[in-house]
């Protein structure tokens, strides 16, 4: 090999390097740029957070509670415990920080596994894909479990592909602590084992590989297992796959096929939203091509892709209508659409500048798709506000979908560090779901619920925005605070329910 022919090959892995930093770090800072500031973490994000917090003040795993999936949690105590800030909100922000750093870092397992299949420009395309999409920059500011659950098992099926047999090892390392984080995750236990069969059939590669792997896999998890049992009853992996099974089993022998079917159409309905903006161009016409190219690698990929589908199907059956579980299978769609891509380019001169401009693309279309559906985050600073306002005098709430989102907010300490086992939710959020009237819910709701907030929202239930609509009408209700009074933007009235008159009226 000649001088000239090195300095070609140096100059084009440097360009290499410097593109896939430059999706890296463009992608990074996308996310930073949207990144809600002074915004408290909510619903799930939040148990992570007090589970987290709980950990660090006790120097242990709290052994009054856990939630279903407590790897994230652990993961951030540690940073918790060597990062210090002077309060809560800063370490909320801190765990969204962490997460978003995450979110931006998979792209390197996704580029690993684009590189298997194809060269390194074209692998660029799959990095850009997964680091630009809309939903994944989106779901890296929630500060919950996805980042590091797809970093993981991403990590995971790319060291089993490109590596031998001590990488194999480190798969189904990489697979417990995914299973940690999720206990979907025991789903990529289960493909790593119907893969590593498949590719060294029955050898003597099960007792040198495969059986060390599954005790290495075991000793990682037995603890937390036992935690889980002892704190919950429940282990929370193996236990949930079979009562999921036994679920789906046990409809399909009573003949309740309708819920099934119906899961399979929510499945499509959104497979298919997710699709939108990128992968709509490129999946569709990739899967044709992927099948065309069937090697023992596309064999693995297809395997994968159907086995950790099927959590994903499971939700869908039991109508958990939230794309998030979606994002697992990103990697593998960034790969499938690279086919597209590459058939594409065989058919059009200066390669280089079309693989500049469909990345272009990619981010041009993820920004104005981001743009559109975007949170609005003045909107969510003033619900803040306004749950701090009505938790300083209320005591249980209606539920409202947007309303009463942060009130579990407003019951953590400024101050840090601290421990709420026994304070938190001292604040009741009452479902409003299978009542038809206001006098019916509040007379079965009494124990609990001490105000009534409405907003002009068309998803409440009836009565509720009548209240909102027509508040003379209600005059047990004394309103206590409306936000166009005190200057909000966002419409919302909080009512104090007058139980004495209320009573009064149903004796009439």
């Amino acid at each position: 090999m000649n001088k000239l022919t090195m300095f070609r090959i140096i100059n084009s892995q440097t360009k290499i390097k410097i593109s896939f930093l430059i999706i890296f770090f463009t992608g990074l800072a996308f996310r930073f740029f949207y990144f809600p500031h002074e915004l408290p973490l909510v619903a799930d994000a939040m148990d992570n957070f007090r589970y987290a917090t709980a950990i660090n003040y006790y120097g242990h795993l709290p052994a009054e509670w856990a939630p279903a999936n407590n790897g994230w949690p652990i993961f951030l105590s540690f940073w918790f415990s060597v990062i210090n800030l002077e309060n809560s909100l800063q370490y909320m922000e801190l765990q969204r920080v962490i997460s978003i750093i995450l979110s931006s870092l998979i792209i390197v397992p996704v580029y690993f596994l684009c590189r298997k299949f194809f060269d390194d420009k074209i692998s660029l395309v799959g990095a850009a894909l997964f680091a630009f999409d809309p939903r994944i920059i989106l779901n890296s500011l929630l500060g919950i479990t996805e980042p590091l659950f797809i970093l993981l098992g991403t990590s995971s099926l790319v060291i089993f592909l490109r590596y031998g047999r001590k990488g194999i090892i480190l798969a189904f390392i990489l697979a417990s602590f995914s299973t940690i984080v999720r206990s979907e995750g025991v789903f990529l236990f289960f493909t790593l084992t119907i893969l590593f069969f498949i590719k060294f059939r029955f050898s003597k590669e099960i007792i040198r590989t495969y059986l060390p792997s599954i005790v290495i896999f075991l000793i990682i998890l037995i603890p937390i297992m036992s935690y889980k049992i002892e704190v919950s009853g429940n282990d929370g992996i193996f236990q949930r796959v079979v009562g999921g099974s036994g679920e789906i089993l046990s409809m399909t022998n009573h003949g309740e096929t309708t819920r099934i079917f119906q899961g399979l159409e929510l499945f499509v309905k959104y497979l298919g939203w997710i699709m939108i903006p990128n992968f709509l161009v490129f999946v569709p016409f990739g899967i044709i091509q992927f099948f065309r190219i069937r090697t023992k690698e596309t064999n693995f990929i297809i395997i994968f892709l159907i086995v950790i589908s099927l959590p994903v199907l499971y939700a869908g059956i039991a109508h958990a209508q939230d794309t998030r579980y979606f994002y697992v299978l990103y990697p593998i769609f960034c790969l499938i659409s690279l086919f597209a891509v590459k058939s594409y380019l065989s058919k059009l001169p200066r390669k280089n500048i079309v693989l500049s401009l469909i990345i272009i693309g990619i981010l041009i279309s993820s920004v104005g798709f981001y743009e559109y559906k975007k949170v609005d985050y003045e909107n969510e600073r003033e619900l803040n506000k306004i749950a701090i306002i009505g938790s300083k005098t209320a005591s249980g709430f209606n539920f409202h979908p947007s309303e009463t989102r942060y009130i579990q907010a407003t019951e953590i300490p400024n101050k840090w560090p601290f421990v709420l086992p026994d304070e938190m939710n001292k604040i009741k959020i009452v479902q409003t779901t299978n009542y038809e009237n206001l006098e019916s819910f509040i007379s079965n709701s009494r124990r609990d619920l001490t105000h009534i907030i409405v907003d002009d929202s068309p998803i409440l239930p009836k009565f509720l925005q009548d209240v909102y609509y027509h508040e003379e009408k209600y005059n047990y209700l004394n309103k206590v605070f409306d936000s166009k009074v005190n200057g909000f933007k966002h419409q919302v009235k909080i009512f104090e329910i007058d139980f004495q008159k209320f009573d009064s009226n149903n004796k009439d």
